[in-house]
This record gives structure tokens, C-alpha cells and sequence, in this order.
């Protein structure tokens, strides 16, 4: 495999993924697979992380090495910047649309009130409580759940 990073920053990746080797054989688990690529600085969805195991797993690999992961690693980075280039810095709803979908563990397109609120009031250009709350009005189903496209939608099209 042809790595594009200079030997020095491949040393650093290296010993980045040594935190996740308990064996010392140069191959972390295969359940590390996702916590060992964001630890590198990609930001890979569940779903192509879950699509890289299974394919490992059909090889019959449990363990894998540390060339492996940067293949991974660089196939994820490789597909981001295409689709960053394809579809440009995108409007505002788009982006807080991607960001919130980190929350989405299911990707149903709802995520728990309670935590988008906790996301609003504590990160970045905070909202107050009583501001989440005029938000969160009518938008909060009976699960607790809310559909973050509209919401976003709704706060951004309002003014």
C-alpha cells in the first residue's frame, strides 16, 4: 500500500494506534476499528465503519494491521474530500443538518429532545433554556423525539 503521508506523520499515526494494540503485534481489535480511524482525524459514519467490518470479517480477520487501518483510514478521508469538493461548503441547515445526524444512532432522522437541547445550551453560541424551550415547542413527539431536518429547517427559514 502506497501511503501519502510523509514518514513522519505515518511514525505519529503509528503511535497513535498503539493505544488501541493490547498485543503488541501491530493489530488492534476489530471492534476498535471506528475509535482507532477518529483517532487518526477522519470522521467516518457508523454505517461505513460497520461496512469496513463486515468486509473484514468475511476475510476472517478479528485483529487487524496497522496498514490495514491506514487503508481504511485513507479510502474514508478520500471519500470525504469528494464529497466536500462534489457538494461545496453548503448552505447553514445543511450543515447543522450533518452535524446533528451525529446524534442520530440510528439514523431514523429523530433525536432525543433532551439532547439536542443539551447540545443548544452548552456548545458553541449557547441558547438559553427558555429559548431552547420556544424552540422545542410542538416540535417534541410522544417518544421525546425530534426531527431534526424540520427543526433545523423551521429555526432557519423563520426569520
Amino acid at each position: 500500500m502506497a501511503h501519502k503521508e510523509s514518514p513522519a506523520h505515518l511514525k505519529r499515526l503509528r503511535q497513535m494506534l498503539q493505544q488501541f494494540d493490547h498485543h503488541g503485534d501491530g493489530k488492534i481489535e476489530l471492534s476498535q476499528l471506528g475509535d482507532c480511524i477518529r483517532v487518526l482525524g477522519a470522521n467516518p459514519s457508523e454505517k461505513s465503519i460497520r461496512q469496513h467490518v463486515r468486509k473484514l470479517r468475511a476475510s476472517h480477520l478479528e485483529r487487524v494491521p496497522f496498514d490495514e487501518v491506514m487503508s481504511i483510514y485513507e479510502s474514508i478521508v478520500a471519500a470525504a474530500g469528494a464529497a466536500a469538493k462534489r457538494n461545496g461548503p453548503g448552505t447553514v441547515a445543511e450543515q447543522l443538518i450533518y452535524g446533528l445526524r451525529f446524534f442520530d444512532e440510528h439514523n431514523t432522522g429523530y433525536i432525543p429532545a433532551a439532547r439536542l437541547a443539551r447540545v443548544l445550551t452548552n456548545c458553541g453560541e449557547r441558547l438559553t433554556n427558555e429559548e431552547m424551550k420556544e424552540l422545542l415547542a410542538g416540535r417534541v413527539n410522544d417518544l421525546g423525539l425530534v426531527n431534526y431536518v424540520e427543526f433545523i429547517h423551521a429555526i432557519t427559514t423563520s426569520k
